[in-house]
C-alpha cells in the first residue's frame, strides 16, 4: 500500500481519486475509500473549498497481523496470515 501511496501524494484529492479507480491493485481502491473519507471530513467539517484540496501526506505503518487457519483434505490444516496496516492522510488547502 505504501508503494500506491506515493504516486497520489502532492496531486489533487479528484485526480488522486481518478488515477486510483482504474489501478489494478488490490489496495488502490481501500486507499481510495480513505482518501474519499478524509476530502468528505475536510469539506463538511473543516469548512475548507472543495477544489483546491491537495494530499500533503499520507503514513502507511504497519498493523498486527491476523493468523488464520485453512482446513484441507485428509483432516490437515493449513496456517496463513492476513496482513493489515493503519493509514494517515493529510489534506492542505492551496
Amino acid at each position: 500500500m505504501a508503494v500506491i501511496a506515493k504516486l497520489v501524494v502532492g496531486k489533487k484529492v479528484e485526480d488522486a481519486l481518478a488515477q486510483l479507480q482504474y489501478m489494478p491493485k488490490k489496495w488502490a481502491k481501500v486507499l481510495a475509500k480513505v482518501i474519499h473519507s478524509a476530502y468528505a471530513n475536510a469539506t463538511k467539517n473543516g469548512d475548507s473549498d472543495a477544489t483546491s484540496l491537495y494530499i500533503k501526506q499520507i503514513y502507511v505503518t504497519r498493523a498486527p497481523k491476523i493468523k488464520r487457519v485453512r482446513f484441507v483434505s485428509r483432516s490437515r490444516i493449513s496456517h496463513y496470515v492476513k496482513y493489515r496496516c493503519f493509514v494517515k492522510v493529510f489534506l492542505l488547502v492551496k
